[in-house]
């Protein structure tokens, strides 16, 4: 079984949805992951023929409450049965595009649950120009230090760790929570998921990439199309994790897509990992 997250990377930048939904549809469909969590899906996503194609093969949970501006959906293979799922605002977090969208599925031979989500994301060092910009859509958090922002994510993780353990407790299964989680493995939001016994995917896996998640914005060539590079950074930096609770399971390769279709579409390499239930 294959889970895969990836930041697709929202059109607020001039980045339109067009010119990148063919390439990063061609990435899901090489990877034929079970389950794709996204984030940053904004409603030219929603309207692009990212999601028409992916229907043929997938169903949605999550798009369906757009109105509540729900960026984090997810995308599973048709052979599985949802039998539970729910969505939820981050607490705390100002920004309405951060949240969890959770669902239970199974198959004829094994159930698990997934919960994708994008934690709180700034750290304390905007510019003077763009603290003013912030202001209207986060309030005091655009001045707030870096301290602030990490408890922030801190309180992210304690909901999705809460949020986990009631779902192992109640469907007697796995739960695997992955996404843009604006933070690295140093951070307090991993102190938090080891006391909640949830542990890192990567540390787990006997095949792994040691390249960070993050390898910048494609930048727009002379062909008016964009183009990315792969990124010389260490795993360390990355952001985008895959995380899991429970001990039926092991996990054999936790990887980046690093094609050059994925360099091209946004700023985050689709991050993946092969798990056998047990």
């Amino acid at each position: 079984m294959r889970i895969m997250t990836s930041n697709i990377w929202g059109d607020y930048f001039g980045n339109e949805v067009s010119s990148r939904e063919n390439g990063i549809f061609s990435v899901f469909e090489k990877y034929d992951a079970d389950v794709i969590g996204l984030q940053e899906v904004t409603e030219s996503w929603y309207k692009s023929r990212l999601f028409k194609n992916l229907s043929e093969n997938y169903n949605f949970v999550g798009t369906e409450i757009f109105n509540s501006r729900n960026h984090t959906p997810l995308a599973i293979k048709k052979e599985y049965s949802i039998i539970a799922n729910g969505y939820e605002r981050l607490c705390d977090t100002p920004d309405k595009s951060k949240s969890i969208t959770w669902a239970v599925v199974e198959n004829k031979d094994y159930r698990f649950a997934v919960c994708n989500t994008h934690f709180w994301w700034m750290n304390g060092q905007q510019s003077e120009a763009d603290k003013k910009i912030l202001f209207p859509v986060v309030g005091d958090l655009a001045y707030a230090d870096a301290e602030t922002h990490n408890k922030l994510r801190t309180k992210n993780a304690e909901q999705m760790s809460s949020l986990m353990k009631r779902l192992s407790e109640k469907y007697s299964c796995a739960v695997f929570a992955f996404g843009d989680m604006n933070t690295t493995i140093s951070a307090e939001v991993f102190k938090i998921y080891k006391e909640n016994n949830i542990h890192h995917l990567w540390d787990d896996a006997p095949e792994k990439d040691y390249m960070c998640s993050i390898h910048g914005n494609p930048e727009r060539g002379e062909d008016g199309l964009f183009h990315g590079k792969k990124t010389t950074d260490d795993y360390i930096l990355s952001i985008d994790h895959i995380v899991g609770l429970g001990k039926n399971f092991s996990v054999s390769r936790y990887r980046l897509a690093e094609d050059q279709e994925a360099l091209d579409a946004t700023d985050h390499s689709p991050v993946y990992a092969d798990i056998v239930l047990k």
